[in-house]
């Protein structure tokens, strides 16, 4: 009997600890509100261009494969932005990375909606992977969606989506 207690309270003890020890899942995919899809999704590079209706639902960081070029970086993109809802996209930084095979959306969604002119309080999220990341890359307005604009390397940009009234 009292070797049963003891099993029991050692497992009681062991068990919240051998419950942390897997791998947490670092891309647990969207989870931001859910809108219906948009047809077109105007893209900025400036907080200060979005109109006073745009509300930002979420953030996120896209991770491209090497070979990408501005128009292709534009429709994958918009096609995401287009899914979750969003009518206009902010454009942020973009750093070089390795070792990227496909697109991926990694996401943050903010606790609330907010409005992105009057509380965009920069990019502070991501930072587990954006400090680890390579070269700044030049990507705004003269590169996005121009063919002739091809990146050797993989690519992590900064987004926001924003859904507008």
């Amino acid at each position: 009997m009292r070797a049963m207690i003891r099993f029991t309270v050692a497992l009681l003890l062991v068990l919240p600890v051998l419950s942390g020890c897997g791998k947490k899942d670092l891309l647990p995919g969207y989870q931001g509100p859910a809108y219906p899809p948009t047809r077109d999704v105007k893209v900025i590079f400036q907080y200060t261009q979005a109109p006073e209706s745009c509300r930002v639902f979420t953030h996120a960081l896209v991770q491209l494969p090497s070979g990408y070029d501005g128009a292709l970086i534009a429709a994958t993109v918009a096609n995401e932005a287009s899914r979750r809802g969003a009518n206009m996209v902010l454009v942020g930084n973009t750093r070089e990375t390795e070792k990227i095979k496909k697109a991926l959306f990694i996401y943050y969604p903010p606790e609330q909606e907010y409005n992105c002119r009057q509380d965009w309080c920069g990019w502070k999220f991501g930072y587990d992977i954006w400090k680890d990341l390579g070269q700044w890359v030049s990507l705004g307005a003269r590169e996005w969606d121009n063919p002739r604009v091809s990146f050797d390397k993989p690519l992590v940009i900064q987004l926001a989506f924003l859904r507008c009234q």
